[in-house]
């Protein structure tokens, strides 16, 4: 490791004398953008005559470029030449006329076509008299004086155009594909739609059919590894929940996801391994980058969703937001009813010394709940290159109620029956007010870019239980258990970037300071009661550099963290739950990029802390023969994951290891010896597994499917910890999404996915599958969005599992109400994205509370 050190310093030592930029280009006059480029930097001047230059528009991604090299990528296949004299770039036309002819060239689905050949024949001989290359939005521009030419644009895989012209306004071409048989190979024309990043994949939008797909939440559902719930909750394989960011701010609340058009989105990236400035137990990032915003003025955003699954729930949302030149003033308020339940049947064998006890229950349970939100905030642009905001959210549960009505325990004692309990359940989850109030900054000083962040959050939760259990033969109970849980967190990070040598350099700091306060009663002391406190630390620098050599980029960062943590039982700390650890975290990636195809391969050390509920010291009231417990011994997890990606036109492929020490686990056994089933996480030597993932995602013009086969394979040794079997089966999941476009401003979707049986540590999970439809219209020029679904049609769905812990096997076979038909209806007035760039600190710590 310490070698490792010594060789990033040195990198970090590098200086190259190149001044280099970055930059995003879409859709600006070639003049304008040579006068930004120039403005942005200080070692050349650019001269050019403006009016010369203003008709060949530029689209285009600068990445990391000297700046006569970002020049020439501007001008493109341009009649535009640079001449370098000195630290002077002289930038002009090479044809000089009053006139060009202009215009756009787009596919058959309405996308740009780019690198389209278009040439200017003479309406008298059809001799060429101009030509030129449509530029990545399909336009092109070709100087020529001449009062009236035939145009020819000429596009592999699409007919060839002919067509007279007498205007230099050309207006809008449109390509037909043309398939040609060749030998009996057809040849079709093709745009890729997955890029290689770094750590990742990147998802082109706004060319292909998913810029239809109706939001930022439809799109998702649609990429390769991420899987969106009913409820959508948002995963990726293998990774397990992602942070999300659209333009750098953290999405804290999924609804963002329903707010953003998928219309609006540029590119999406799914990053898999994740950098040194991203908290080391983060596994997954997904970055979604939107278009430009829309004009001044006062944006609305209305969104009604009525839905039922044998009892309707639905949400109310109001955004409003107010831009003035730099300035956004915005505001949401939101109130949400959610009707949820299980159908469940839970049976354990408790394997005694003596005896074996089975219990079979019918444990059916419903629950609704009713929330409301609000948020206030600001952001404002100083200058070109700052910005600077702020918001305030609360949030709180304003009704949580559940209940579990005649529900029937049987039990039986080595064959011989023992009787029968009839239970009724009450709870009630109190949750709320949430307050959290985030502030950022972020700019340039010079080539120094800055970005800081600050959060602090408050809640308190809880929950309250009250069971009757009635039994002539097993005796009655009354129990009652109340747990409430305060927490507060204050986090704050700052990163910093700067170009170094061929490269850039990042480096910060992230620290967060966290109290938690827990306590649990039980009146009866069938448990023991508890009152726990955890006060804990984060420290953690970081530093990374990115390099980019020809079609090969490197990625290195390193991070380190301090973490100091103490443990209060009824406010007396405790030493051995009370720990300091000290750990770092490297990452490495090497990617090679081809013209189609790209290949990359990474390794990461990540860590799992536990939860602060998981390390909770109460003893939970589940049953007369079911306790749940915390762990407040519990070791975080460190992970070793390395990852080959590699993607070949529309296919992608996908291959991991992880070695997980201290692997944490879901362990029953018996609870101090008793006919009572004790479950609760601990930490055991090791785990590993291997997975991959095929993604085939062709297109068929109206029609774009994708089929997602992943694999999985774990290997743990139950046994060896007391576990009645091993369970190192391998597993798969096949997802197929069908998009049917019938117009530019409706589609519908039929999405099925098949869950094999799987493993994991003590856990055999059940196979299942589901099958969703949906329907989406815009109306009044996409102001209007309706969106019509039924998911689980089948009710096939159902979570069901057996659990081979010591001298305990458990199981159960639930069915959670997944099946539900919806409608949204959201309306959208000059809302556009938001302009509040902050990221939010602390953002793993949120998710341990």
């Amino acid at each position: 490791m310490k070698n490792a050190i010594i060789l990033l310093l040195c990198m970090l030592c590098l200086h190259g004398s190149a001044q280099r930029v970055s930059r995003e280009y879409r859709d600006v006059p070639l003049s304008a953008a040579l006068k930004e480029l120039n403005s942005r930097q200080e070692r050349y001047i650019i001269n050019f005559i403006y009016n010369e230059l203003e008709d060949f528009r530029v689209t285009t991604s600068v990445h990391n470029l000297t700046v006569p090299d970002a020049v020439r990528q501007l001008i493109g296949f341009y009649p535009v030449q640079v001449t370098q004299v000195g630290s002077v770039l002289l930038v002009e036309c090479m044809q000089k006329t009053d006139s060009r002819y202009k215009g756009r060239i787009v596919d058959e689905n309405r996308l740009p076509a780019e690198f389209a050949n278009v040439a200017l024949l003479s309406p008298a001989d059809s001799s060429i008299i101009g030509s030129g290359v449509s530029n990545a939005d399909g336009y092109f521009a070709i100087p020529c004086s001449a009062p009236g030419v035939i145009v020819r644009i000429s596009y592999v895989g699409y007919k060839t155009i002919m067509q007279p012209c007498n205007s230099t306004d050309m207006g809008t071409f449109t390509l037909q594909p043309e398939q040609q048989l060749v030998r009996g190979v057809t040849v079709k024309g093709y745009r890729p739609q997955y890029k290689m990043t770094r750590g990742g994949l990147a998802v082109d939008v706004e060319h292909s059919l998913l810029s239809r797909a109706g939001t930022a939440g439809d799109v998702l559902r649609m990429l390769p590894r991420v899987n969106v719930n009913v409820d959508g909750e948002v995963s990726v394989f293998a990774k397990g929940t992602p942070e999300i960011y659209i333009n750098n701010k953290l999405v804290r609340d999924n609804a963002e996801l329903t707010e953003l058009k998928s219309t609006d989105i540029r590119d999406v990236e799914v990053i898999t391994s994740p950098g040194a400035r991203y908290n080391a137990a983060v596994k997954s990032v997904i970055r979604i980058r939107t278009r430009r915003t829309e004009g001044d003025g006062l944006g609305i955003r209305t969104e009604t969703n009525v839905k039922y699954n044998s009892r309707p729930g639905g949400y109310e949302e109001v955004d409003l937001k107010y831009r003035h030149k730099g300035l956004e003033l915005f505001g949401n308020a939101g109130i949400s009813t959610i009707y949820g339940g299980e159908d469940n049947t839970v049976s354990t064998e408790l394997r005694l010394p003596t005896h074996i006890t089975r219990v079979v229950t019918g444990a059916d349970t419903y629950y609704r709940s009713t929330s409301a939100n609000a948020k206030v905030g600001f952001s404002l642009d100083i200058g070109r290159n700052s910005s600077a905001g702020a918001y305030y959210s609360v949030a709180r549960r304003l009704y949580g109620k559940g209940h579990s009505v005649n529900n029937k325990q049987e039990v039986w004692r080595d064959g011989n029956y023992q009787g029968l309990s009839d239970e009724d359940i009450d709870i009630s989850t109190p949750f709320g007010p949430q307050h959290e109030l985030n502030a950022y900054y972020m700019g340039r000083a010079g080539k120094l870019g800055i970005d800081a962040n600050a959060t602090y959050l408050w809640r308190k939760s809880g929950r309250t239980d009250h069971w009757v259990e009635t039994s002539p033969s097993l005796g009655n109970r009354t129990v009652s258990t109340y747990n409430m849980r305060h927490n507060h967190m204050s986090a704050f990070k700052l990163a910093l970037d700067h170009p170094v040598g061929s490269g850039s350099v990042s480096a910060g700091v992230e620290y967060t300071h966290t109290n938690t306060h827990d306590t649990y009663e039980n009146p009866e002391q069938y448990v023991d009661n508890s009152v726990n406190d955890i006060r804990e630390t984060n420290l953690a620098p970081f530093v990374s550099y990115s390099v980019k050599l020809g079609r090969w980029s490197m990625d290195a960062g390193l991070r380190y963290e301090h973490v100091k943590s103490d443990y209060y039982a009824f406010g007396t700390r405790e030493a051995e739950p009370s720990r300091t650890y000290n750990n770092w975290f490297p990452n490495l990636s090497a990617g090679w990029n081809g013209r189609l195809l790209t290949v990359q391969l990474s390794y990461a050390r990540k860590i799992n802390r536990p939860s602060y509920l998981d390390l909770r010291n109460n003893v939970q009231y589940l049953g007369r023969y079911l306790y749940e417990a915390g762990n407040p011994y519990l070791r975080p997890v460190i992970e070793h994951n390395v990852e080959l990606n590699a993607v070949y036109r529309w296919l992608s492929v996908t291959a991991g290891y992880n070695y997980d020490n201290d692997y944490i686990g879901y362990f029953a056994s018996l609870y101090n010896g008793e006919e009572t089933e004790l479950v609760q996480n601990r930490n055991f030597s090791h785990s590993q597994n291997v997975y991959a993932t095929i993604v085939a995602s062709p297109r068929f013009g109206f029609y774009q499917p994708m089929l997602e086969v992943d694999l999985a394979q774990n290997f743990f040794h139950a046994t060896r910890y007391g576990g009645l079997r091993d369970l190192n089966d391998p597993s798969a999941s096949i997802r197929l999404n069908n998009k049917f476009v019938v117009s530019d401003r409706s589609f519908f979707t039929i999405n099925m996915v098949y869950n094999s049986e799987a493993n994991s540590d003590f856990v055999k999970t059940k196979a299942s599958g589901s099958l969703d439809v949906s329907y989406s219209l815009s109306l009044l020029r996409r102001a209007l969005l309706l969106n019509v679904y039924a998911f689980d049609i089948l009710k096939t769905r159902r979570s069901a599992w057996t659990q081979y812990g010591q001298q305990v096997v458990s199981s159960k076979d639930s069915y959670e109400y997944t099946r539900r038909i919806g409608i949204t209806l959201t309306y959208n007035f000059n809302l556009g994205k938001s302009k509040y760039k902050g990221t939010g600190a602390g953002n793993e710590e949120k998710k341990r509370l």
